[in-house]
């Protein structure tokens, strides 16, 4: 009898695109979330999805509530739910804009004023999330099962609210961070798509809701071509290709539709959508996505040896120069 031990291929490695949809511009390659341009939507979206044409990708589109009015019908992509609450003025560069959502401010009454979801209680992020999903539905005629958090920002009650609303999968994990607004650091940097435990959205159980994390590079943030003017191109490369060669199912790269109306980066996600192409991938929708096989990938160092750019560089540099300069003021 011949061994058939070690002749058989793996599946190919599925690609997702979460696109969180938005107003707003860039400047100056740093995306402005102004709601006073809607270039944001109505050109980022087709330019994404033009350059997602041309490798046969597949793009989910979490679509704000306030926007949906400039989306456009026929991109024959998925459509999620992104949202913000609460309604704060943002000051950045010289720039002023409000960070919420006009749509989900007039429909839901709230009782504090803040851009996280982890803020409120759980009835108010239940008539949040059930009002916008049920905009999305009314304006697009399919069922809306991919959520994503504003400011990655969920806690046991979204979940809980995501599953009462008939919500499949959640994209709004960055693993292995933590920040004044939101918590994944319980999560390892790689990490692959898991049904959580009802005492706790960061640990594995069983309910039907299924966290879709996003791709996280070694010493950087998240897989996502605005990250580019910081690490390099070859360092995001670097990243899928360690995830690549650590044989994971899974690769998530996620953005927002203002970035997509600067050439940039509009050529940065070419570029890179090209480079994934070139290996054995398979494009698919949040949605389509499923809990694989227990993993333990551990960490590949090796490809961002060769993904060593000047961007990456002068980013640690400044890093360490101001690590140094805080150290000496103590």
């Amino acid at each position: 009898m011949i061994s058939m031990v070690g002749t058989l291929k793996r599946p190919p490695m599925d690609i997702i695109i979460v696109c969180h949809t938005e107003f707003g511009f860039v400047h100056r390659r740093e995306v402005i979330f102004d709601k006073g341009s809607t270039s944001g939507v109505e050109i980022g979206v087709r330019n994404l999805a033009r350059v997602a044409a041309t490798y046969g990708a597949r793009v989910t589109f979490a679509v704000c509530p306030e926007v949906v009015g400039f989306f456009p019908t026929d991109t024959g992509h998925e459509v999620g739910l992104h949202l913000h609450p609460g309604w704060v003025e943002w000051k950045h560069k010289g720039f002023r804009w409000h960070v919420g959502d006009s749509y989900i401010k007039k429909a839901v009454k709230q009782s504090v004023n803040s851009t996280v979801l982890k803020d409120y209680p759980y009835e108010e992020q239940l008539e949040m999330i059930k009002a916008g999903k049920q905009l999305l539905e009314a304006k697009f005629g399919t069922r809306t099962r991919v959520f994503v958090a504003g400011r990655w920002s969920v806690n046991n009650d979204t979940m809980a609210a995501l599953i009462e609303t008939g919500f499949t999968h959640d994209c709004s994990a960055v693993p292995h961070s933590k920040a004044t607004h939101f918590d994944w650091s319980k999560l390892p940097r790689i990490c692959m798509p898991y049904h959580p435990g009802k005492q706790n959205y960061q640990a594995r159980g069983n309910l039907p809701l299924l966290f879709v994390p996003v791709s996280r590079m070694w010493l950087g943030g998240a897989a996502s071509p605005e990250v580019a003017t910081v690490w390099g191109l070859s360092w995001i490369k670097a990243c899928f290709r360690e995830y690549h060669k650590l044989g994971l199912p899974l690769f998530h790269v996620c953005l927002h539709s203002p970035s997509m109306t600067d050439p940039y980066f509009v050529a940065v996600l070419d570029e890179l959508l090209r480079f994934i192409s070139k290996h054995d991938v398979a494009f698919k929708f949040a949605s389509e996505i499923k809990e694989y096989d227990r993993t333990v990938p551990g960490n590949r160092i090796s490809p961002y040896l060769l993904g060593v750019n000047r961007n990456m560089m002068m980013t640690c540099a400044r890093a360490c120069g101001t690590k140094a300069l805080r150290k000496g003021r103590r």
